[in-house]
């Protein structure tokens, strides 16, 4: 498996991902605007180690990162999701296969992630939600939008994953700057 590479990003969003509600938030955010998991977790990670990431930067992350998304990532979730769904062969079949894809998956964002790294190498800082939060908020405004109700209470999900001492108030109070 290529996720177990020597990657802190790789690390730190295995550990938030994993925390209560934070699957949910991502996948959600990821389905309702399209937006990329890794890249809100990439913000969420420059910001514990007190990175601000410019336009400039969100601009190099997406270039070196969305052939690999689009051609590779979002294939694989699509299959995936299909032979959930289908009716055509066997579950007793079929599961094994998806199971096989999801690890192909992991894997492809684990490439995705090195990727990540290497356009925008980021030292060890001291961990700022509220910088976690302006990451957040710079990829929005690349995006073109800005982030509605539902998308707020998300990412205030995702930050209290990434900072577990912070208060879900706390996190929509950063997020509303």
């Amino acid at each position: 498996m290529i996720g177990d590479c020597d990657n802190p990003f790789w690390d730190f969003s295995l550990v938030v991902y994993a925390r209560d509600g934070v699957e949910a938030a991502c996948l959600a955010l990821q389905e309702r605007r399209d937006l990329d998991v890794n890249m809100l977790l990439f913000c969420c990670w420059t910001g514990s180690r007190g990175h601000a990431l410019s336009a400039a930067d969100i601009g190099r992350l997406r270039s070196a990162v969305e052939p690999w998304r689009s051609r590779v990532v979002t294939p694989l979730r699509g299959v995936r999701g299909w032979l959930k769904s289908q009716a055509v062969a066997p579950r007793t079949l079929t599961e094994p296969l998806r199971e096989r894809i999801k690890a192909d998956e992991l894997d492809a964002e684990a490439v995705a992630q090195r990727l990540m790294v290497e356009t925008v190498p980021v030292g060890e800082g001291e961990g700022r939600p509220d910088q976690a939060a302006a990451n957040l908020a710079t990829y929005f405004a690349d995006l073109g939008s800005a982030p509605d109700d539902r998308d707020t209470a998300d990412l205030a999900v995702l930050l209290c994953g990434c900072f577990p001492d912070l208060q879900p108030s706390e996190a929509a109070r950063f997020l509303a700057r």
